[in-house]
């Protein structure tokens, strides 16, 4: 992917969740990046479900798991 078409999410966690994040990756031998990328790739089919339920809100329901 080009660079241009890149964006960057930066945000702060507790050790202990930084941790958790760097044992899954160790454990699966993925990266960082890979493992939080496919976890946003699998909020679509989550998201899409949530809107169909929700067509009349305003707000969108962030608890998708």
């Amino acid at each position: 992917m080009p660079r241009k078409q890149q964006g960057w999410i930066t945000f702060q966690s507790s050790p202990e969740e930084l941790h958790l994040l760097e044992q899954y990756c160790q454990q699966s031998q993925r990266t960082k990046t890979d493992v939080l990328r496919s976890l946003l790739r699998s909020l679509q089919p989550k998201l899409l479900t949530q809107q169909g339920k929700q067509s009349d809100s305003r707000e969108p329901d962030l608890d998708l798991f």
